[in-house]
């Protein structure tokens, strides 16, 4: 059936009224900025995209501040606030693939605190680490592994060496320590569960930075990988074969990072060096596997000496994972960004601001638009309408409703537009013969992100 020229118009109107209102923003922008509690570290999202949950890793002048803060991701609001006299300076958020269950580590403390998520109040803790801050749950979501960096309120004094497994039916730890490196700092599992990759920070200086790779089938470490310098973050790609990591550096601001490092986990060997911003922290790549984004640190030195220290312009840098090569734009979010996290969807990458006690949501391009075009004539008795014919192939995640085509560079000349819902085909009639044209096609999805202009130059006949 054709649709009344009218009905389309007024569909294709309420369409980009609905996108517009909703966050309309270019790919790699900020589209907005969440207040949520004191210096927040760690974050995770909920596998619906609804909510995200944050650890804010506390604030000694300030009392009350070891709290967790829940925020509504539609909206971009502060929604609650998770008080519990378990919390001691939780550090990172873990969510269980059912999206029940929420596991925050206390870094300077015993514990790992258990939020029920349907009511957002704590309902259990785990106890028996020394220092956890990193918490990474099996595919079969049996089992959980605990890094212990060490604290001074662990079960040992000083920094910690080991990983312990946790019985998530009986939220205990079961099994002996897995010994690996010196503060052990952060971990993540292969897709398939095999193996757990965790990062040593040691020292933080460089090159001494080690990962530990455990078996999980005999919690056996198989396996230790150097050259890090004081490693940070660690997040695997989507098809298991490689990991990167972010080199922070040193905690105590000198020698300072900027690299990223990549692992071949097919060989456990060290295989590309990424050179970022000041102080890469947080890392994580999108559903699709084609890009890693990595927030900087970025702290600023007001004098050599660093007897005083000063919190600078937080930035992302976007790494593509087929060159590993750092890709424009650099995003500017608040000051000293901590952890990154991307929605399950690929719409949003949302990152803490350490030191300005807020969210910043990055509006991400989750599709990838494929165009070409050809020259069509069509002979009506004496007279011959020259078309151009644009189709094009979208793929990704969150894919756009609805496809403006213009007739310039700068988006001025829009020569139309198609729905979604409708064939991927443009006709552009009464062109000049001789003619060169070139479009430029933007697709924008549900939430208002726009795509990356695709341009298409018609030369040759269909």
């Amino acid at each position: 059936m054709t649709m009344h020229p009218h009905v389309k118009t007024f569909l294709q109107l309420l369409l980009l009224a609905t996108t517009a209102g909703m966050q309309a923003a270019a790919p790699n922008t900020v589209v907005a900025t969440i207040p949520v509690g004191v210096t927040p570290a760690g974050l995770a999202i909920t596998p619906d995209n609804n909510f995200g949950y944050v650890a804010n890793n506390n604030n000694y002048s300030m009392p009350n501040s070891d709290t967790v803060s829940v925020i509504d991701l539609q909206n971009n609001t502060l929604f609650k606030t998770i008080f519990d006299a378990s919390f001691n300076e939780p550090y990172t958020v873990t969510i269980n693939a059912a999206g029940t269950r929420a596991y925050v580590t206390n870094s300077n403390g015993t514990t790992v605190t258990i939020i029920d998520i349907a009511t957002n109040t704590v309902v259990g803790t785990i106890t028996g680490f020394d220092g956890p801050s990193g918490f990474v749950i099996t595919p079969n979501q049996q089992f959980a592994y605990v890094n212990n960096y060490g604290a001074p309120g662990g079960v040992l004094s000083g920094n910690g060496t080991t990983v312990r497994v946790v019985d998530l039916n009986t939220n205990a730890i079961v099994g002996p320590a897995i010994t690996v490196g010196l503060a052990p700092a952060s971990l993540t599992i292969t897709p398939d569960g095999a193996f757990v990759y965790v990062i040593n920070y040691v020292d933080g200086n460089p090159g001494t930075g080690t990962i530990s790779v455990i078996r999980t089938s005999d919690n056996t470490v198989v396996a230790t990988i150097p050259g890090f310098s004081g490693p940070f973050a660690i997040r695997i790609t989507p098809n298991g074969k490689f990991a990167y990591v972010t080199n922070f550096g040193s905690n105590n601001f000198f020698p300072y990072g900027t690299t990223a490092s990549v692992v071949d986990l097919t060989t456990n060997t060290l295989v590309s060096t990424v050179n970022l911003a000041i102080q890469p922290s947080g890392l994580d790549i999108t559903p699709d596997g084609s890009l890693a984004y990595a927030s900087n640190y970025d702290t600023l030195y007001t004098d050599t000496s660093f007897s005083s220290l000063v919190a600078g312009q937080g930035t992302v840098n976007i790494i593509d994972t087929a060159t590993n090569k750092v890709i424009p734009p650099v995003i500017a979010v608040g000051e000293s960004p901590d952890a990154i996290a991307i929605s399950s969807n690929g719409e949003f990458a949302y990152v803490t601001n350490y030191s300005y006690n807020s969210v910043s949501v990055i509006a991400l391009q989750s599709f990838q638009i494929a165009a070409q075009g050809c020259k069509i004539e069509n002979r009506y008795l004496t007279q011959v309408d020259l078309v151009n014919k644009l189709t094009w192939t979208v793929t990704g995640t969150s894919l756009p409703v609805i496809y403006e085509i213009y007739r310039d560079a700068k988006l001025t000349d829009l020569a139309g537009t198609v729905l979604a819902t409708e064939p991927l085909v443009f006709l552009d009639h009464n062109r000049l013969p001789n003619g060169t044209y070139t479009y430029y096609i933007v697709g924008t999805n549900r939430v208002g992100t726009t795509s990356d202009p695709v341009a298409v130059t018609v030369t040759k006949n269909c």
